[in-house]
Protein backbone atom coordinates (compact mmCIF):
# COMPACT_ATOMS: atom_id res chain seq x y z
CA UNK A 1 0.00 0.00 0.00
CA UNK A 2 1.34 3.03 -1.25
CA UNK A 3 1.12 6.04 1.75
CA UNK A 4 0.44 9.40 1.72
CA UNK A 5 3.81 11.49 1.67
CA UNK A 6 4.64 15.28 2.35
CA UNK A 7 6.77 17.16 -0.37
CA UNK A 8 10.25 15.49 0.78
CA UNK A 9 8.90 11.75 0.40
CA UNK A 10 8.20 11.31 3.84
CA UNK A 11 4.96 9.53 5.11
CA UNK A 12 2.48 11.71 6.35
CA UNK A 13 2.38 10.21 9.93
CA UNK A 14 -0.44 11.13 12.85
CA UNK A 15 -1.78 9.23 16.09
CA UNK A 16 -5.07 7.56 16.24
CA UNK A 17 -7.67 7.96 19.48
CA UNK A 18 -5.29 5.51 21.55
CA UNK A 19 -2.37 8.27 20.51
CA UNK A 20 -0.51 5.19 18.62
CA UNK A 21 1.41 6.03 15.31
CA UNK A 22 -0.55 5.86 11.57
CA UNK A 23 0.62 6.65 8.40
CA UNK A 24 -2.39 7.25 5.54
CA UNK A 25 -3.21 6.24 2.38
CA UNK A 26 -6.21 6.62 0.57
CA UNK A 27 -7.88 3.39 -1.14
CA UNK A 28 -11.64 2.51 -2.59
CA UNK A 29 -14.33 1.47 -0.88
CA UNK A 30 -15.46 -1.75 -2.91
CA UNK A 31 -18.86 -1.51 -2.88
CA UNK A 32 -19.15 1.54 -4.99
CA UNK A 33 -15.79 2.70 -6.08
CA UNK A 34 -15.65 6.16 -3.84
CA UNK A 35 -12.65 7.42 -2.08
CA UNK A 36 -11.45 6.54 1.69
CA UNK A 37 -8.79 7.88 3.68
CA UNK A 38 -7.26 4.77 5.50
CA UNK A 39 -4.95 4.60 8.59
CA UNK A 40 -1.73 2.39 8.12
CA UNK A 41 -0.27 0.91 11.12
CA UNK A 42 2.46 -2.07 12.05
CA UNK A 43 0.12 -4.58 14.50
CA UNK A 44 1.99 -6.18 17.57
CA UNK A 45 3.35 -8.93 14.78
CA UNK A 46 5.17 -6.25 13.15
CA UNK A 47 2.79 -6.59 10.15
CA UNK A 48 0.95 -3.84 8.47
CA UNK A 49 -2.87 -3.31 8.74
CA UNK A 50 -5.54 -0.94 7.80
CA UNK A 51 -8.56 0.19 8.68
CA UNK A 52 -10.87 2.76 7.24
CA UNK A 53 -11.20 6.50 8.46
CA UNK A 54 -13.85 7.34 5.93
CA UNK A 55 -17.59 6.15 5.88
CA UNK A 56 -19.46 5.14 3.09
CA UNK A 57 -22.89 6.78 2.63
CA UNK A 58 -24.46 4.80 -0.18
CA UNK A 59 -27.11 3.06 1.71
CA UNK A 60 -28.36 6.46 3.26
CA UNK A 61 -28.27 8.20 -0.71
CA UNK A 62 -25.22 10.37 0.34
CA UNK A 63 -22.16 9.46 -2.64
CA UNK A 64 -19.12 12.21 -2.22
CA UNK A 65 -18.45 13.99 -5.16
CA UNK A 66 -15.10 13.16 -6.97
CA UNK A 67 -11.81 14.21 -4.90
CA UNK A 68 -13.94 13.90 -2.09
CA UNK A 69 -15.35 11.82 0.72
CA UNK A 70 -17.24 11.52 4.36
CA UNK A 71 -15.36 11.05 7.41
CA UNK A 72 -17.21 10.25 10.76
CA UNK A 73 -17.10 13.39 13.36
CA UNK A 74 -15.15 11.07 15.78
CA UNK A 75 -12.18 10.81 13.31
CA UNK A 76 -11.38 14.12 12.87
CA UNK A 77 -8.68 14.75 14.97
CA UNK A 78 -7.27 11.33 13.77
CA UNK A 79 -7.02 13.51 10.19
CA UNK A 80 -5.63 16.43 12.01
CA UNK A 81 -2.28 16.20 10.21
CA UNK A 82 -3.67 16.04 6.72
CA UNK A 83 -5.62 18.99 7.43
CA UNK A 84 -2.78 21.01 8.87
CA UNK A 85 -0.60 20.48 5.80
CA UNK A 86 -3.53 20.98 3.52
CA UNK A 87 -3.54 17.91 2.37
CA UNK A 88 -7.35 17.73 3.06
CA UNK A 89 -10.29 20.33 3.60
CA UNK A 90 -13.13 20.36 5.07
CA UNK A 91 -16.25 20.92 2.80
CA UNK A 92 -19.36 20.60 5.00
CA UNK A 93 -20.92 18.57 7.29
CA UNK A 94 -24.59 16.10 7.40
CA UNK A 95 -26.25 14.06 9.55
CA UNK A 96 -27.62 10.85 8.67
CA UNK A 97 -29.22 7.50 9.75
CA UNK A 98 -32.15 6.72 12.05
CA UNK A 99 -29.94 8.17 14.93
CA UNK A 100 -28.93 11.38 13.61
CA UNK A 101 -25.28 10.63 12.94
CA UNK A 102 -22.87 13.18 11.75
CA UNK A 103 -19.99 13.24 9.20
CA UNK A 104 -17.73 15.94 7.60
CA UNK A 105 -17.57 15.78 3.85
CA UNK A 106 -13.82 16.20 3.20
CA UNK A 107 -12.25 17.37 -0.11
CA UNK A 108 -8.46 16.23 -0.76
CA UNK A 109 -6.02 18.72 -2.24
CA UNK A 110 -3.49 16.22 -3.63
CA UNK A 111 -3.75 17.44 -7.79
CA UNK A 112 -3.36 12.91 -8.33
CA UNK A 113 -5.67 11.47 -5.52
CA UNK A 114 -7.93 9.43 -7.69
CA UNK A 115 -4.71 7.62 -9.34
CA UNK A 116 -2.86 7.37 -6.02
CA UNK A 117 -6.28 5.68 -5.11
CA UNK A 118 -6.93 3.64 -8.21
CA UNK A 119 -3.17 2.13 -7.20
CA UNK A 120 -3.86 0.79 -3.50
CA UNK A 121 -6.74 -0.76 -5.04
CA UNK A 122 -4.70 -2.82 -7.50
CA UNK A 123 -2.23 -3.47 -4.35
CA UNK A 124 -5.31 -4.05 -1.94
Amino acid sequence: MHVLTDNQGQPLNGTNSFDEPITYAVTRFHHDGTLAVMAVYDNEQGDVETYPLSINLAAYGYYPMPAHTFIDNTYLNTIKPLIEQEYLRIDDTIRYGTFNATATDIEFLIPDIETRADENCEDW
